[in-house]
């Protein structure tokens, strides 16, 4: 069975194209179950940051905003925080964000 599954994968797994080789992935967004579970393996095993958290009670979600910033380059007052955030999501991208 180990082998059949093995055969599957690399049946689907395919080699870069040549056009799309030096293409980064920027960003994405995932719909979770529960952020606990999500915010410990982005930060845990990838090694990303919570750099945001927008709560929107009306409509029953929150957005999460995940990145590989530095700690000690992320502020800690808000309006500081507020602008190196927009800095960091409009102008650099390179970030993921979360949709719960």
């Amino acid at each position: 069975m180990e082998q059949d599954a093995s055969a599957v994968l690399s049946s689907v797994c395919a080699h870069p194209d040549e056009e799309t080789q030096h293409y980064i992935f920027q960003q994405t967004m995932y719909r979770i179950k529960d952020p606990r579970v999500s915010l410990d393996f982005y930060t845990r095993v990838l090694g990303m940051r919570l750099l945001r958290k927008f709560d929107f009670p009306e409509m029953k979600f929150s957005l999460y905003f995940m990145g590989f910033a530095k700690a000690e380059d992320i502020p800690t007052s808000e309006p500081e925080r507020t602008k190196w955030f927009v800095f960091f999501y409009i102008l650099r991208k390179i970030f993921v964000h979360f949709r719960m």
